[in-house]
């Protein structure tokens, strides 16, 4: 496994290429913590800062340049990839304010006026897109400065070369968004409220994270919505935002024999919403 990695990274040095880290600060722990611990941290862009979507940028993808490939702390990361704190990538000379345009370009997905982030520091999504882009020859469209790139799949390493580096528009819709398999959907939509719950409610967030593990807690709140028939933005949000500390577990959530769908909701946002109730969910 590490073997691939390390032989990516002499091959990339051979060529007096730079290397970049692209860092997805939602893995545990957060990797941008160990990288300044490793004096790591000389050159970077947050590329959520300066945008609108700047109240996240504490959970936001950055882009490092890193300055010294022979760290501890890189082949820690290179043997520790189930974390999917992120890739790496390489180009003969790296801009950082090219490469911050490049990826700003490309950070928001707008389908039918559904406006969702594309969460490309995700070494999961990136591999998915980059073997769909390869198929169509269409790499350099999502690659653009970048000469090759280096990805964990979920199950091993991969890299992959941009036969056409350089500044690079891209055709609409853009090539890399497709239709994706359930489970793979599933991950997307995991990451997404978890975005969501660390950018309107930090706080609470925070608590919660203490106490559990956000993601876990994440998926077993989406089982129950889905067997509940909850799959209205608002439902789910007011489960997520409710069904925490002493109310975790209050029997009170759980459907009353023959009762709707609808009148299941409404029961349950009249109740948990009484002020004694939310009190005890922070």
């Amino acid at each position: 496994m590490i073997e691939t990695a390390q032989s990516w990274l002499n091959e990339q040095l051979s060529q007096q290429r730079e290397l970049l880290l692209v860092i997805d600060r939602l893995a545990e722990p957060d990797p941008i913590k160990e990288l300044f611990s490793a004096d790591l941290m000389q050159d970077y862009v947050n590329l959520y800062q300066g945008t609108e979507f700047a109240d996240l940028a504490d959970i936001g993808p950055c882009l490092v340049r890193l300055s010294n490939p022979g760290a501890a702390l890189v082949y820690s990361l290179l043997e520790t990839p189930q974390r999917n704190w992120g890739w790496l990538a390489s180009t003969p000379h790296i801009d950082l304010p090219l490469l911050t345009q490049h990826w700003r370009a490309r950070l928001l997905i707008d389908e039918e006026g559904q406006r969702s982030l594309y969460r490309f520091q995700d070494n999961r999504v990136m591999a998915r897109s980059l073997t769909h882009l390869k198929e169509q020859q269409l790499l350099p469209q999502l690659l653009g400065p970048l000469n090759s790139v280096l990805c964990w799949d979920g199950e091993a390493w991969h890299s992959h070369e941009n036969p056409q580096s350089g500044p690079a528009s891209y055709s609409q819709p853009a090539p890399w968004l497709y239709p994706e398999p359930s489970a793979i959907r599933q991950e997307t939509r995991l990451a997404n409220l978890e975005q969501w719950l660390w950018e309107n409610q930090p706080e609470e967030t925070s608590v919660l994270a203490r106490h559990c593990n956000v993601r876990s807690w994440l998926e077993e709140s989406l089982t129950l919505t889905d067997d509940w028939g909850w799959l209205a933005p608002e439902q789910v949000a007011f489960l997520l935002s409710t069904r925490r500390g002493p109310l975790l577990s209050s029997p009170g959530w759980q459907p009353l024999p023959e009762e709707s769908c609808d009148s299941h909701f409404t029961r349950c946002r009249l109740f948990f919403s009484q002020p004694s109730h939310m009190e005890q969910s922070v």
